[in-house]
């Protein structure tokens, strides 16, 4: 539902966004063409009429309203594009959130069934490393106590070499037998927007 929440409201922005670039490069220069046209109507009126740089004008008006066009559509598909984007760079975050919030769960409750983490996904009746591929995730690990590492791909990395992770530190509170979790990110800005809460 937040996803679809998400996605409604990029669709309503990119809406507005495109409708204000219309006004802004299709309406207003067409507007300004008309009253130059309008201009040059009243001064042909006035003066004797020389057709030859009446069609010169005309095609210059021309010009300069398609060259705007142009230009109207040009921002439209661009900003459409960039929402498109990073609507999918945040379905892809929200994917490896998931999968990593699965391992929290399952090593949460293995931790307090069996006072100790497990040595493996396996163990922890987790899918293996291999079945967790997919989206931007590259791989899930987990480490020693409990550490569970997202690995993904080169689309979040810092410099888009080498990509991002998202990894979770529990600490287990021997007083009241609750986990705590910290969580660190590391690559690009896009993940720690997503993440505000993490470290990195």
């Amino acid at each position: 539902m937040k996803q679809f929440l998400l996605t409604l409201a990029a669709v309503l922005v990119g809406g507005f966004l495109a409708l204000l670039g219309y006004d802004r490069f299709v309406v207003q220069p067409r507007e300004v063409a008309e009253a130059k046209r309008v201009e040059t109507a009243a001064q042909a009126a006035a003066t004797p009429v020389d057709l030859g740089k009446a069609r010169a004008d005309a095609r210059e008006v021309a010009a300069e309203v398609e060259a705007s066009v142009q230009r109207s559509v040009d921002n439209a598909r661009a900003t459409m594009a960039a929402q498109a984007t990073e609507m999918d760079r945040r379905s892809l975050i929200a994917d490896a959130v998931q999968r990593v919030t699965m391992f929290r769960v399952a090593l949460t409750e293995y931790h307090m069934t069996h006072g100790r983490w497990p040595q493996d996904a396996e163990e922890a009746g987790l899918p293996p490393p291999a079945d967790m591929r997919g989206g931007a995730v590259r791989t899930v690990t987990l480490g020693e106590q409990g550490v569970v590492t997202v690995a993904l791909d080169e689309r979040f990395g810092p410099d888009g070499t080498k990509g991002g992770a998202i990894v979770l530190r529990p600490t287990a509170n021997a007083a009241t037998g609750q986990i705590e979790w910290a969580c660190e990110v590391t690559g690009d800005d896009e993940i720690r927007r997503a993440l505000p809460r993490c470290r990195g």
